[in-house]
C-alpha cells in the first residue's frame, strides 16, 4: 500500500511510560510501521516518567501554547519533541506540570487520580490544537483506549473546518472495555461539547459521560487486540454496558492479534537467563529450570521430576489470581511446584501470601515487579499458568511458548487464539485450555499438563511446537495497513455524506 501518515495517540508507549500491554502495542506497532516506511509520530503526554526514561534532552517545539477546553476556560502546554528510543519515530510530548508531573500515570494503584478527566480532555485537545497549528497533515489518527477517545468526537464535531484535520480518518483500538473513563455529568461542561450530546445514544452512559463511547460512536474504525475479543465484547457477558452499540457497529470492528517483541523475548539471545537456547537445540533450558528451582527456595528435583509451573501478572479478579488463591491448597497436593511474580489487588496478595507460608515447598511467591526475574521464570518453568477471566489478548501465553513453556490457559479472547489444547490421542497441541473460571476447572487442566509432562517425548514434541509458532509482529502490521486503508475510504465517504 502506498505510504501514510500515521499519528499514533495514546496516554503510555513502550520504554517512556508504561503501566500494560497498551504502552508494548502502541511503541511496537509505531516502530513496524516506520520500518514499512511509513511516517510516524508518537503524541504522548509528558509524565515525569517519560522525562527519567528520555535518552536525550528533548527539543522544546512550542512554548506556553494555549489550549481552548471550554467556554471560559484555557489551560497552557509546552510541547516537546523527541525520538522514540531504538528507532527514528518521533514523539510529540504534552507538557503541563499540574496534570502530568506526578509519581504515577493514572492514580496511586489503589484509587484513580480524580482528575483524570481533566487531565486527558487537556491531552486530546492538545494534540488537535498542536497538529492545526503546524499544519501537519496526517492520513490517519490512531487513538487508544479512552484517555484518547475524546479525539474522534472533537475532530468530527470542533474541527470540521480545519484543512489539516478534516480530511483525516481515525482509528480506535480498544485495549481493554473494562476501562471506560466514566465520570460524573458536570464533566461534560468541561469537555466543550454541548448538552445535546448528552443522551444516551451518544455520550451519556447511566447518568454519567462516558468518553470511550465518544471513540466507538465517532471513530472510523475500529479494533481490538485479538479476533476472539472484538466478537466478546459485543456480548452481555463481556460487552460491559456496551454491548448494544458495539453490536450495531461490529462491521466496523477488526480483530489483530497483538504480537510480540522477538528481539526482548528471545531464548537464543536473552541475557538474563542462566542458559541460552532454541527450537533445534533446546538443551539450555533444563539449566533454565534448575536455575529457577533454586533462586524461588524449591529443591532440586531432577529425579521427582515435577512440573514447574510459571506465572507473572498483575494480581487482579481479571487475571484470575483469586481463582489460583482458592486453589492453593489443592494445587500444593499435586506434583507441581508454583512460582509467582506480580503485585495488584491486596486481597488477594494477602491470599497467596498465606498459601505461601502454609505450602513453602509447593508455592513460592514474589511480590514485586521484576523484569528479570520474570524472564527467568518464562525460561526455567515447564507450564505457565493464566486462567484469566478475560483477556483482550494476552502476551504471557505467546511469550511463554517462545520459550518453550506450555501455557495452562482458560479460553478466553486471544488465549482462544494463540493456544491449541493438548489432544490426548494425537499428542498434538501447544498447551492447555480449560472452559470455566473456577478452581475445579482450572486443576483438570493442571492435572492434563501433569499427564502429558509424564511421557518425556511426548512433551518435548508439545515444547517444538509452540517454539515453532509464529507470534511476530510482521503478520500484525499488515492487518493495521488494511484497517488504516478501510478507515480512510470511510472517512471519504462520511464526508461526502456531509
Amino acid at each position: 500500500m502506498s505510504h501514510l501518515r500515521i499519528a499514533q495517540i495514546a496516554s503510555e508507549v513502550t520504554p517512556l511510560a508504561k503501566t500494560g500491554g497498551l504502552a508494548d502495542v502502541v511503541g511496537t506497532l509505531a516502530r513496524e510501521l516506520e520500518t514499512r516506511s511509513h511516517k510516524v509520530v508518537v503524541f504522548l503526554p509528558f509524565y515525569r516518567e517519560a522525562k527519567l526514561a528520555l535518552k536525550s534532552v528533548p527539543q522544546q517545539v512550542r512554548k506556553s501554547m494555549p489550549v481552548h477546553l471550554a467556554p471560559g476556560l484555557t489551560s497552557e502546554v509546552n510541547v516537546y519533541q523527541a525520538t522514540l528510543p531504538d528507532s527514528k519515530v518521533n514523539v510529540i510530548l504534552i507538557d503541563n506540570a499540574r496534570a502530568f508531573d506526578r509519581d504515577h500515570l493514572y492514580g496511586t494503584g489503589e484509587t484513580d487520580y480524580p482528575d483524570n478527566a481533566d487531565r486527558f480532555i487537556l491531552f486530546c485537545r492538545a494534540v488537535l490544537h498542536y497538529i492545526k497549528e503546524t499544519g501537519e497533515y496526517y492520513d490517519v489518527l490512531h487513538c487508544h483506549d479512552w484517555q484518547t477517545a475524546l479525539i474522534p468526537v472533537y475532530l468530527r464535531k470542533l474541527y470540521s473546518n480545519e484543512a489539516t484535520l478534516a480530511s483525516a480518518s481515525t482509528v480506535f483500538t480498544i485495549h481493554n472495555l473494562s476501562y471506560q473513563g466514566v465520570f460524573p455529568k458536570e464533566t461534560m461542561v468541561r469537555t466543550g461539547l454541548g448538552w445535546d450530546m448528552f443522551t444516551p445514544e451518544l455520550l451519556e452512559f447511566w447518568g454519567k459521560v462516558n468518553f470511550l463511547k465518544a471513540g466507538i460512536i465517532y471513530s472510523d474504525k475500529m479494533t481490538t487486540v485479538s479476533p476472539t475479543y472484538s466478537r466478546e465484547i459485543t456480548t452481555k457477558e463481556l460487552g460491559a454496558g456496551l454491548e448494544g452499540l458495539l453490536k450495531t457497529r461490529e462491521g466496523d470492528i477488526h480483530g489483530i492479534l497483538n504480537g510480540i517483541d522477538e528481539v526482548e523475548w528471545d531464548p537464543s539471545r536473552d541475557p538474563h537467563i542462566a542458559a541460552q537456547y532454541n527450537r533445534r537445540n533446546i538443551a539450555g533450558k533444563a539449566a533454565c529450570r534448575k536455575a529457577l528451582l533454586e533462586e524461588m527456595g524449591f529443591e532440586a528435583d531432577e529425579k521427582e521430576g515435577r512440573l514447574l509451573v510459571g506465572t507473572v501478572s498483575r494480581m487482579a479478579g481479571q487475571k484470575g489470581f483469586d481463582i489460583i488463591a482458592q486453589a492453593a491448597a489443592k494445587l500444593a497436593k499435586k506434583p507441581i511446584r508454583l512460582a509467582i511474580l506480580g503485585s495488584g489487588e491486596s486481597a488477594i496478595q494477602g491470599q497467596l501470601e498465606e498459601a505461601a507460608r502454609a505450602h513453602p515447598k509447593s508455592l513460592a511467591l514474589r511480590l514485586k515487579f521484576d523484569n528479570a526475574l520474570a524472564h527467568r521464570i518464562y525460561a526455567g518453568a515447564d507450564a505457565f499458568l493464566m486462567p484469566s477471566r478475560f483477556e483482550p489478548c494476552g502476551l504471557g501465553q505467546m511469550i511463554s511458548m517462545r520459550y518453550g513453556t506450555l501455557p495452562i490457559a482458560r479460553a478466553t479472547g486471544g488465549l482462544i487464539d494463540t493456544v491449541k489444547p493438548w489432544d490426548r490421542k494425537a499428542k498434538s497441541g501447544n498447551g492447555f485450555l480449560f472452559r470455566d473460571a473456577t478452581p475445579e476447572s482450572m486443576l483438570k487442566a493442571v492435572d492434563d499438563a501433569v499427564e502429558a509432562h509424564s511421557d518425556a517425548e511426548n512433551w518435548k514434541a508439545l515444547m517444538h511446537a509452540a517454539m515453532g509458532e509464529n507470534f511476530s509482529w510482521a503478520s500484525s502490521v499488515k492487518h493495521y495497513e488494511s484497517v488504516y486503508s478501510h478507515a480512510i475510504t470511510a472517512a471519504e465517504k462520511r464526508r461526502k455524506r456531509q
